[in-house]
């Protein structure tokens, strides 16, 4: 079975940005470099609940703070 990538074992901090656009859009940055651009609102949580592991409250958190900032960064 695969693992996220928020649940691996990694000695060193993973950094994912995520953008918000003013198209309604969303970019991905990891570790500061564009991984996924021009995702749309639906397609988010494929990526940070399936992908890196962020589903539910966390989930809900980080959408809240890139609502209100623009933009959340996560380190992991």
């Amino acid at each position: 079975m695969s693992r996220t990538q928020k649940d691996s074992n990694q000695t060193k901090n993973t950094v994912l940005e995520v953008v918000k656009k003013n198209d309604g859009t969303f970019d991905l940055f990891l570790n500061r470099e564009l991984d996924h651009k021009n995702i749309p609102e639906a397609w988010l949580p494929e990526q940070l609940c399936v992908r890196f592991g962020f589903c539910g409250e966390e989930y809900d958190s980080i959408l809240r703070e890139v609502n209100q900032n623009g933009r959340a960064t996560i380190v992991f």
